[in-house]
């Protein structure tokens, strides 16, 4: 993965640092020997060199000098300094020279393992960058640097696939403008959000598939995206990284259309797709519909919404068809004067928007649109209000945003359904779910890097409820507009000169 440079003139204190990278830091899987500072040069000219770890003391130049160099030459690379002098004028010199860290001889294998955790950590948070960077600049349709794209991945070629988790929202006709990596726990994947939290995209070379695509990406849904149910449509071919825009142009379209409320599907993008016929509320329902009114008959109303919803899961009727009975029965109804006064039909069209991107099925749907349409209120013979049962829902996040929390798991624990819990949070806290857990996940971060500047990245990233801790640096730069390392580094003691240990 990275490579690394041990530069002294004694073989016994190479072969020593050599045996530490090898045993403890495995991320470091390429290590470089050379014995002066003009070797080293030639070496760093030759491949490129993450970290660069060099003695002081050397025949010719030194290793402040040397490092000097390599920072003039090769910003990128990572330095740390070796020695067994302890004067001052060498700590000072190595920090003009711009080094990550220095050591004492002889190294004790602890603190040179910290070193190397911190300077692997930036590494993979600079790779993230630079990846997020040149795949952004792909998706606006900018130039980018072709050399350097085909750097990042293990091959040119690749599948494509894009994965939607639970239903159709606002994104359905925005464009793709960031690429923000995503963790996948499945080895051989690339994952980035694409225009929400709730789309992904993938990426997977040929060299990296051990079976048939499908499979692959249809084990991968099961593992990561366990709580919803997903659709994903996949290129039937691998394609050139450069034709990624494209690929995402069209499967975007195809989603449109083929997304099913409460239904998983895996759909390659040349599948054949009939098109969509208009979606027309029968006759015989609406003659049902004003009979139950006229009488009252909110039983046999109830089980004429039941019954369309079995139809339309029976039938895999797309969202977006759905979408267009839902809104032809709310302008029916209203027409017959339902609701009464006090829920004007504007509202419920409003709240019925809401409705689609967070039902869990078909009748999870219509059972909330018949409580929107027929009744004053969702918990109308509750025990407790609405703004009460929010605020539980709200103390319950706070105390559980450690643990992987989910829509679906925290509707189970608390007793209320998905599009219930959406229209609580937005109506009574002004937030979602997702944004109200990144916020408990981020003010917790932020008091642990302040009273424990040292920690590491991955111990925070984990006691605040991230596996990947690239993801978490991305999600606590969005929120603070620094690094965590660099928030870090404002409460350590060192801090004007000494980089604070991820």
């Amino acid at each position: 993965m990275y490579t690394i440079l041990i530069v002294d003139d004694e073989r016994p204190a190479q072969t020593f640092i050599k045996a530490i990278c090898q045993k403890y830091c495995p991320a470091f899987d390429t290590i470089l020997l050379s014995g002066s500072a003009d070797d080293a040069l030639r070496l760093m000219a030759q491949q490129h060199v993450h970290v660069l770890v060099t003695d002081i003391s050397m025949p010719g130049i030194n290793g402040i000098e040397l490092a000097q160099r390599v920072r003039q030459l090769y910003p990128r690379t990572h330095t740390v300094i070796v020695s067994g002098y302890a004067e001052f004028e060498f700590a000072r010199g190595a920090i003009q020279a711009g080094v990550d860290d220095y050591l004492l001889k002889p190294v004790e294998i602890q603190s040179f393992r910290q070193i190397l955790d911190r300077i692997r950590e930036t590494l993979d948070e600079e790779a993230n960058d630079l990846m997020e960077e040149t795949l952004t600049r792909l998706l606006c349709g900018e130039a980018v640097d072709e050399p350097l794209l085909c750097s990042l991945f293990s091959s040119r070629m690749m599948r494509f696939a894009l994965v939607r988790q639970g239903n159709l929202f606002t994104v359905r006709f925005a464009k793709f403008r960031t690429a923000q990596l995503r963790q996948v726990h499945q080895a051989g994947w690339i994952a980035f959000y694409g225009r929400d939290e709730q789309e992904t995209i993938l990426l997977r070379s040929s060299a990296d598939r051990q079976k048939r695509f499908p499979d692959e990406l249809s084990d991968l849904l099961k593992a990561d995206f366990p709580d919803l149910p997903c659709t994903a449509i996949y290129a039937p071919e691998d394609a050139d990284i450069l034709t990624l825009p494209q690929f995402l142009s069209r499967a975007a379209g195809r989603m449109v259309n083929t997304v099913v409320i409460g239904k998983g599907q895996l759909v390659p993008l040349n599948a054949p797709q009939s098109a969509l016929q208009p979606s027309v509320l029968s006759a015989a329902t609406k003659k049902r519909i004003a009979s139950f009114v006229e009488t009252g008959n909110t039983r046999m109303l109830k089980e004429l919404f039941v019954s369309l919803a079995i139809e339309w899961n029976q039938n895999s009727l797309p969202q977006i068809q759905a979408e267009d009975l839902c809104y032809q029965l709310i302008l029916y109804t209203a027409d017959l004067g339902v609701p009464g006064p006090k829920r004007k039909r504007e509202q419920i069209l409003r709240e019925a928007n809401e409705l689609y991107g967070s039902a869990s099925s078909y009748g999870d749907l219509l059972a909330s649109l018949y409580s929107l349409i027929f009744e004053e209120g969702f918990i109308r013979d509750k025990n407790v209000s609405a703004n009460e049962l929010c605020e539980y829902t709200l103390n319950y996040i706070r105390e559980n945003y450690a643990q992987p929390l989910s829509i679906p798991r925290i509707c189970t624990d608390v007793g209320i359904s998905q599009t219930y819990l959406s229209r609580l949070l937005r109506k009574y806290a002004g937030t979602t779910f997702n944004t109200f857990l990144t916020q408990c996940r981020m003010d917790a971060a932020k008091q642990m890097l302040r009273e424990h500047p040292d920690i590491l990245l991955h111990e925070v990233a984990a006691c605040v409820g991230y596996d990947d801790q690239s993801y978490f640096s991305k999600i606590f730069r969005n929120e603070t507009g620094m690094t965590p390392s660099q928030y870090a580094a404002t409460f350590a003691a060192d801090a004007p000169n000494q980089p604070p240990k991820a």
